[in-house]
């Protein structure tokens, strides 16, 4: 009887520290799972503000270009060479949207980040006709891409900050 007594508080004991294992490695887990999910978020962040930034510099040395052009301190020739190399880099920099690791409630913010970068390089690409040729419909087609472009933008930032705020019940 003894025995048998003795063998039950050992099974008890065993299954206790088997409980106790278990909860122990699941809190474990969840903690690196979690942190594991801030660092992935921490690191997507990071590269969009990367992609965003350079974007930002690519566009405003453009347009610095483009200035300089209209007003007679850049010859013809050297901004559409100066425009094909911006064509280049933005197609490039655009490409990095793809290989981001989105979490899916900023997939619709990237999205639009990405339509709005697309659709500035369309109008950069018009003003670089509107160079080449003197076409007066190319330039007012470019401005009015550059303002679609900026409502993406808009959009797409007031969608990253909704995918930010986090749920309440």
């Amino acid at each position: 009887m003894k025995n048998n007594t003795k063998k039950k508080k050992n099974s008890v004991v065993y299954a206790a520290i088997i409980v106790g294992i278990l909860v122990v490695s699941s809190t474990i887990f969840f903690v690196y799972s979690n942190d594991q999910a801030k660092l992935r978020g921490q690191m997507f962040g990071n590269e969009l503000k990367q992609i965003q930034d350079d974007l930002k510099k690519n566009t405003h040395s453009y347009d610095s270009k483009l200035s300089l052009f209209k007003e007679g301190n850049l010859d013809r020739e050297k901004f559409l060479e100066f425009a094909e190399k911006h064509k280049d880099e933005m197609s490039k920099i655009i490409l990095r949207y793809d290989s981001l690791q989105i979490p899916n409630d900023f997939k619709t913010a990237v999205d639009l980040f990405k339509l709005s970068s697309e659709t500035q390089l369309e109008s950069d690409i018009l003003i670089m006709e509107w160079v080449k040729t003197g076409n007066d419909a190319a330039h007012i087609r470019s401005d009015a891409l550059l303002q679609e472009s900026f409502d993406y933008e808009m959009a797409a930032l007031a969608e990253y900050k909704l995918s930010q705020v986090p749920i309440n019940p």
